[in-house]
């Protein structure tokens, strides 16, 4: 299962916002990437839920797989939000890239901002 924690601030000082678990396994296709299963659980929990918006410019959001108890970190996206424009770096084993920027409207709340990222990074073939 995936699990995805959302975090407002910068990484010096972080305020816990929301955890997201779950996981898509596609029928007739290989499995997604992380990134791709990440987009799809925020899919999900935007259309059911609600969650809080970020407070600051600055976000982190931990991307992990769980089995059990146990949460191996798979990647972890360093955010801002600047002039209604969200981005970030994504950091993983051995990797490291920039998100194209996404307009974010001031009351969008923080899996929106994250989904939007990662759609737009799916559209233009990120990692």
């Amino acid at each position: 299962m995936l699990t995805i924690s959302i975090y407002d601030g910068d990484v010096s000082a972080l305020a816990h916002l929301c955890d997201i678990e779950g996981s898509v396994v596609p029928d007739d296709r290989p499995p997604f990437s992380v990134l791709e299963e990440a987009l799809r659980v925020l899919e999900m929990c935007e259309e059911r839920y609600s969650t809080p918006p970020l407070s600051g410019t600055g976000f982190t959001v931990f991307i992990g797989r769980k089995n059990g108890l146990e949460v191996t970190p798979l990647l972890r996206l360093d955010g801002y939000v600047r002039n209604e424009f969200a981005s970030a770096r994504v950091v993983g084993p051995g990797s490291c890239w920039d998100t194209e920027r996404v307009y974010c409207s001031l009351d969008e709340d923080a899996v929106t901002i994250v989904r939007k990222m990662l759609e737009q990074s799916r559209l233009i073939g990120g990692k």
